[in-house]
């Protein structure tokens, strides 16, 4: 097979204004409210097209042998204009193969094994997911005194760089399928690493450039994890059955290297994670907590060496706490009995950290932030042994010039387990309703996130937060900030068929 593909992209923003009084249409700019201003004027500024042009060309070669060997080989050529000049296109190879165990003699006639069939893969992939323009040095006129001398200003405002390429993943993965006793029993483990190099990351830069940020090709990345996942049908008689389903997983990822550019050029919107070259994407950057001092309540921290001190210093922060968790995964039972139905989900997840950032404003020097009842666990009196440090309206108290720190006493285990849902259900079979035949009705309550074990004491140790740009999504991996708790529901369905 051989194809291609174009893509034109064209985005018009538009800017309105419009005066008090009756409402105008959109698309106009009304002439008569010059001469009678109870009229509404409505003004439409064309903000200019912002246009985004993709072209790729594909082959793809599939080939098999009796059912047993498959082998697949793919090869593309892209080309985005969101990168330089010099580097607009990228080829991306994969290959792929096959082999169905179960079919060769030795296996044929196994009375366990019904079906194993080992697969492997390599793969190039390509990411292009950069605002436009990112390689292009722009100028933009000045808002306030726009001339000089009688001249228009206009001021750089993006720094060029039209060597921007391809963010390139080399992607390698194997895993092994069986069935057992007539698929009573499926099982799947797989393993995968992927090496992406010439990640595309937004950096800050030093101010005296004149520029904030760009968008560079930084260093490597690398994934690896395995997964496994079973299925089995434990019972199954003419009115009942019963199956479940297992699954975990492992996955990290590890930063290799970070090219010409300092550890700084790379952080976490709220300075709390860092790129560390040997860690994790993303890692809680810290300086480390000791304990409350029982005679006056200050909180004690640790410098580089280990040593005791009351004074909190930035070139003190390390690595630590785990930010990806070792397992995660899920467990779901499913029973049928009769025209009933039962199922459940739980879902899992241990061996992780997470950093809440708003109880170092909740939980530490008064400002203008609520506090929480945790709070009750801190120093008030000589002897006390608390868990958090004494109230107080003077930053120094903490060792700081700045009411809102980052250390470890903030992180927490990330572990819980969830009931995600569970789901009653009963089918009602062929009748009649209002003259009108049907084939099935069925009535389902679902139930969704209602039970959670953690010792996490946060709202919800399963964090989902917001953030303003792509490059502090990724860094803030684990950090919480007063992020809202998933909902629990209750839902009634409904399903007809006729």
């Amino acid at each position: 097979m051989v194809g291609g593909e174009i893509q034109n992209s064209i985005t018009t923003k538009y800017t309105k204004y419009e005066s008090a009084g009756m409402p105008g249409s959109f698309y106009e700019y009304d002439e008569s409210a010059r001469e009678n201003p109870d009229v509404n004027a409505v003004q439409i500024d064309r903000d200019g097209d912002e246009i985004y042009r993709f072209v790729s060309a594909f082959t793809r070669l599939k080939y098999s042998i009796k059912d047993k060997y498959f082998l697949e080989a793919t090869g593309r050529v892209d080309g985005s204009s969101r990168f330089g000049t010099n580097n607009k296109y990228g080829f991306f190879p994969s290959l792929s193969g096959g082999w169905v165990m179960s079919e060769e003699n030795f296996l044929k006639n196994n009375k366990v094994i019904n079906f194993m069939k080992l697969r492997g893969s390599w793969g190039v992939s390509g990411n292009a997911n950069i605002p436009n323009y990112e390689s292009w040095g722009t100028v933009i006129p000045a808002n306030f005194n726009p001339y000089y001398n009688g001249q228009p200003i206009i001021y750089p405002n993006r720094l060029a760089n039209p060597n921007l390429k391809w963010e390139r993943s080399n992607v390698y993965d194997i895993s092994l399928q069986m069935g057992l006793w007539e698929d009573r029993v499926t099982m799947e483990v797989s393993a995968y690493y992927k090496d992406t190099r010439d990640v595309l990351m937004k950096l800050t830069v030093p101010s005296s450039s004149g520029f904030n940020d760009y968008w560079d090709n930084v260093g490597r990345i690398t994934n690896q994890g395995v997964e496994f996942e079973l299925k089995s049908v434990n019972i199954s008689k003419k009115k009942f059955t019963w199956s479940t389903n297992f699954n975990i997983a492992h996955n990290q990822n590890e930063i290799k290297s970070i090219g010409d550019y300092s550890e700084d050029a790379v952080s976490g919107g709220t300075n709390d994670t860092r790129v560390v070259v040997g860690e994790p994407v993303g890692t809680n950057y810290l300086v480390k907590f000791s304990h409350v001092d029982s005679e006056n309540g200050r909180p004690v921290y640790l410098d580089l060496e280990g040593n005791e001190t009351y004074e909190w210093l930035p070139n003190n922060r390390v690595p630590v706490g785990n930010i990806l968790p070792k397992a995660v995964g899920g467990l779901t039972n499913t029973f049928k009995l009769d025209n009933w139905d039962f199922s459940f989900l739980l879902y899992y997840s241990f061996g992780s950290k997470i950093y809440d950032s708003s109880s170092k404003r909740q939980l530490g020097v008064v400002t203008d932030w609520n506090m929480r009842d945790d709070i009750y666990d801190r120093w008030q009196q000589p002897g006390d042994d608390a868990t958090y440090p004494r109230l107080t309206l003077n930053t120094q108290t903490y060792g700081s010039g700045t009411p809102w720190i980052n250390t470890d006493l903030w992180l927490h285990s990330g572990d819980y387990v969830r009931l995600r849902n569970v789901t009653l259900g009963y089918t009602f079979n062929g009748f009649k309703f209002l003259k009108r035949q049907f084939t099935d009705l069925r009535v389902a309550c679902i139930a969704t996130n209602w039970l959670t074990w953690t010792t996490f004491p946060g709202l919800d140790p399963e964090i989902g937060r917001d953030f303003e740009n792509s490059t502090d999504r990724n860094m803030s991996p684990n950090i919480t900030y007063l992020t809202p708790p998933q909902e629990k529901s209750i839902v009634i369905t409904i399903n007809a068929k006729f």
